[in-house]
Order: structure tokens, then sequence, then C-alpha cells
């Protein structure tokens, strides 16, 4: 299976202070550094991994995505929401791929045995403690559906809901994202 991914960093981290959260450090890496080093592991090549970037961080963290050799697409709007970002991402990705990663850039922890737990099963979002968290594996036959995200009344999350099954990871990163700054704190216990 040819897997490739699309990392959602297209917000302006206002929850954070204003921060590009993709160019936060996530031990000896960036979170952005880390989640392709980590999708890597799984075989995923940076060159099928999608990054969506915006205002007011789009310049930087463009240049830090295309330095990891990923394709780097603009979200123009992204105050319609996630959706938009989504779609935009689904929408560039390269030809070939049987599925692909839906990863927000703000949960850098997921380890690579999660990544091969979800390829292993053919797709799939990944739970951990009954919860479930990021990122889902998302099979081709979806990806027109996410590249319209922006037009559906709940975004990516209406699109998948219902259709992607759970896979029990024991691995808490998949529901450790960061938006505040005391999750900033957590994370660097884990560094």
């Amino acid at each position: 299976m040819r897997c490739g991914a699309v990392i959602v960093a297209a917000g302006a981290g206002t929850r954070l202070g204003g921060v590009a959260k993709a160019l936060l450090p996530a031990g000896d890496r960036t979170f952005l550094a880390r989640i392709v080093a980590t999708a890597g592991e799984v075989g995923v090549a940076a060159g099928d991994v999608v990054v969506v970037v915006a205002a007011p961080f789009r310049d930087a963290v463009a240049a830090a995505a295309r330095a990891l050799g990923t394709i780097v697409v603009d979200n123009p709007a992204p105050e319609r929401g996630m959706g938009s970002s989504v779609a935009c991402g689904f929408a560039a990705l390269p030809p070939g791929l049987d599925a692909a990663f839906l990863w927000p850039v703000d949960h850098p922890w997921v380890a690579a045995s999660t990544l091969a737990a979800l390829v292993a099963a053919g797709g799939g979002a990944p739970a951990h403690g009954g919860r479930r968290g990021h990122p889902p594996l998302v099979a081709h036959a979806q990806f027109a559906a996410l590249a319209a995200a922006a037009d559906h009344p709940d975004g990516a999350r209406g699109v998948l809901r219902g259709s992607l099954a759970a896979i029990p990871v024991d691995d808490p990163g998949v529901l450790r994202d960061v938006d505040l700054p005391g999750d900033l704190e957590v994370d660097a216990c884990v560094a």
C-alpha cells in the first residue's frame, strides 16, 4: 500500500499566543519535522506528503516544509475552518496513492507503530482508551469527498463520520494535541 499524508499546518496558533505550531520544538525537531520523520518510518515518502499552510505563518512554514522535501499548498481562505485546509491538501495529493494520513500538525507525538497498525488494517482511525484520535488513515476512495470538505456543513469530520473503523492502539500520542500553553509544558516532559 502506497500511503501519503496531508499535514494541516495552516492555523494561526492564537490560543498559544500566535505561534506557528509547525515550527515548535518536539524534542530535537520541530512538530512538522517530527511528523514527516514518523511517517517516513512506515514508508511514506516526503514527496507524498502535502503540508497545508496559510497566513500569518505561510512563508516560514512553507520554507520548513520544502526543506523536508514535502509538497506545499496554500489555503487562501483559512477562516473557512479546518475543512478548507483538508480540502486544499487532499486536492493536492500526488496520483497513485492508495491511502493518506490526515494529520493535524499539533499532534507530533504519534508513534510509528500506530501508523503501522493503521496501514496493516487498511485504514481507520487510531483509538486509545476508547477515544478516537489522529491521524486517521483514509482510503483513496474518499479523497474526492475530502477535497470537497470545505463545502460540507461539518467539514472533514462530516465527510468521514461513520466511515472509519476504530483501530485500538497503545499510543496516548494519538490524543495529545497542543492547543494551550500548558500543553507545551506536558510535551517538554515527554521530549
